[in-house]
């Protein structure tokens, strides 16, 4: 008779779990399951449930100055932005049970969505340290963007997920109708010009609105990726989301990629923008970002312990 699976953390440890009824794909069946697999592990937990934003960050600074040895977030990108950017230089670890619409955070750390997965990076009692950001004073941990993926994003609100490369492509031909391309500066470091693009995003992970625009970021490695195109059309979006989506598209003359520490835009006063699953507007004509080097830390079972 095969033995039930059981996580054995290497300490007894403490975790704070925050939940967003909200988010999409919210489960209190897999809500109770992490409660109870910290305590099979020989765990313990806190549970917290709060009904919006405001209480989230008024419970967390709560929970931060307990220390305990991790929170664990039962929601989508925006609460998992939230928890982040109150541990930020903090040595309590991040969980992640995904339940949003797109789970981008998640996917770009530990591949697509599973309950298992999620518990087993959790119990392990391990970590690992990724990058931040902030632009003009809006933390984000996954990506940013303006312009078409703004008006992507809003599109996919008022409808299911595509679920297949020519319906990524008919959505993203709307979307590229929907943007009306102005005159921006840019600077990537010490390298600047002038565009007018029709798409403007900066990742520090892999997916941005359900699409693994940058396949190859890497986590912690102190630099974004800077994504745009340099405004000839929207045949060129739609393409590009086609391939891109089927993990194909060479980022060249027509979209391209730049990696940096630092980068600021000008011209941007009164835009929206797209920062981990929820929309900003920018108050200022200029948007600075600025990467912040392993400053958060995830829960991350190293490969080796990997079953």
């Amino acid at each position: 008779m095969q033995r039930k699976k059981t996580y054995k953390p290497r300490f007894k440890a403490v975790y704070n779990i925050i939940t967003n009824p909200a988010a999409e794909k919210y489960s209190k069946k897999d809500v109770d399951r992490i409660c109870k697999a910290i305590v099979d592990a020989g765990g313990r937990y806190f549970l917290t449930e709060p009904d919006s934003a405001k209480n989230v960050s008024y419970s967390l600074r709560r929970i931060v100055s307990k220390r305990p040895g991790g929170i664990i977030v039962c929601g989508g990108d925006g609460t998992v932005n939230l928890v982040a950017r109150h541990i930020i230089r903090r040595t309590i670890a991040l969980g992640i049970i995904p339940m949003g619409r797109f789970n981008n955070i998640y996917r770009s750390l530990y591949g697509e969505p599973n309950f298992e997965q999620a518990a087993s990076h959790i119990l392990s009692g391990k970590s690992k340290k990724i990058d931040s950001g902030t632009a003009s004073g809006n933390f984000f941990l996954g990506s940013l963007g303006f312009g078409f993926t703004r008006q992507l994003f809003g599109l996919l609100q008022n409808r299911k997920t595509p679920r297949f490369a020519i319906s990524w492509s008919r959505l993203a031909a709307q979307a590229a109708a929907m943007v009306e391309p102005a005159p921006l500066s840019i600077k990537v470091d010490a390298f600047a010009f002038d565009f007018t693009p029709q798409m403007f995003n900066v990742n520090l992970l892999t997916y941005s609105t359900g699409l693994p625009i940058v396949p190859s970021s890497v986590s912690d490695d102190g630099k974004c990726e800077v994504v745009f195109d340099i405004g000839e059309g929207r045949a060129i979006m739609s393409s590009y989301v086609r391939q891109m989506y089927k993990r194909k598209y060479l980022y060249s003359d027509d979209i391209r990629m730049y990696r940096g520490e630092r980068v600021s835009v000008t011209g941007v006063q009164g835009k929206e923008i797209y920062i981990d699953g929820e929309l900003v507007k920018l108050k200022d004509p200029e948007l600075k970002i600025e990467t912040n080097p392993q400053k958060i830390r995830i829960f991350y079972k190293p490969a080796e312990q990997k079953q």
